[in-house]
């Protein structure tokens, strides 16, 4: 059974890909990238994993990169709708045109009835891969805790955590886990037609920080404020202007419940407890000193 995972350059593709090198024969597995000559890519190549190109702008090369594929992870692409939509289609067509016999996509949670601001562009790229008649999982990964480094390395140079997301809870939820659960998904039966949750457990921002203040063995200051104030604070950061928008409207989608998840299927995937935020808090920031 021939494996494909597109996006392997990328921190949860390399991931994924890491994880399937101890589940499957190294035979099984290709990696698709956008460059060959990329350092990644070059390093699989050491490794004698093949490595095949696929840019979702390039729909020609495309379906000859997916042949004799079985199962292949369409990596979720970043743009706006217009740019997205078009290079998931692509890709989706050439899994079709390639005869693909499963397709497993990350989408986000709750993605079928969230109004939180990604879930529009995955809910459209979830029904793509539905309606191409194509085998499929669908994965629903909630929010990085990998995400949030950037706001804790600040915290840990004496800066507050500044939220506007008020009491909205987060499912956040460890990288490798995810990549782990995919990769089960991929060399394993039974999960044909599927949609699973993957999530944490919910906290909101304050036991987020509690639990960072715990393992950075400091205390933390949170500090709570509108969305208008949070946008005016951002000036401040060194972030580009254009981000601000696109900061403010996660801070109210995780107030509103755009992040939280009722259930999670995690822990069925793994077929072992989660990673809990202060293991992984303590695995980034303390042992990877």
């Amino acid at each position: 059974m021939k494996i494909l995972v597109t996006g392997a350059n990328g921190n949860l593709g390399s991931k994924i890909v890491e994880s399937l090198l101890a589940k499957a024969s190294i035979n099984d597995i290709v990696v698709g990238v956008r460059d060959v000559d990329s350092e990644k890519a070059v390093q699989y190549k050491k490794r004698d994993i093949e490595v095949r190109v696929t840019d979702f702008e390039n729909p020609k090369t495309l379906k000859s990169s997916f042949e004799g594929i079985d199962r292949l992870f369409i990596m979720s692409t970043f743009g706006d709708f217009e740019v997205v939509m078009r290079q998931h289609s692509n890709a989706v067509e050439a899994a079709k045109l390639a005869g693909v016999k499963q397709i497993i996509y990350p989408s986000v949670t709750r993605a079928a009835d969230n109004d939180f601001f990604l879930a529009q562009l995955h809910r459209s790229r979830e029904v793509a891969v539905i309606e191409s008649g194509i085998p499929y999982v669908i994965l629903r990964n909630n929010w990085y805790i990998e995400n949030e480094l950037s706001t804790v390395q600040g915290c840990m140079q004496g800066a507050p955590w500044v939220t506007s997301a008020g009491e909205g809870k987060i499912g956040w939820v460890y990288r490798p886990d995810l990549a782990e659960a995919s990769a089960n998904v991929l060399v394993g039966e039974g999960h044909e037609n599927n949609i699973y949750e993957l999530s944490g457990k919910n906290l909101t921002q304050k036991q987020f920080v509690n639990t960072l203040s715990e393992v950075l063995e400091i205390e933390v200051a949170l500090v709570s404020v509108d969305d208008a104030k949070y946008e005016e604070l951002l000036k401040d950061t060194g972030i580009p202007d254009y981000y601000f928008p696109m900061l403010t409207m996660m801070q109210q989608g995780i107030r509103e419940g755009g992040l939280e998840a009722p259930k999670s299927d995690l822990e069925l995937l793994l077929n072992r407890p989660a990673t809990s935020i202060k293991e992984a808090l303590t695995h980034l920031l303390i042992k990877n000193r």
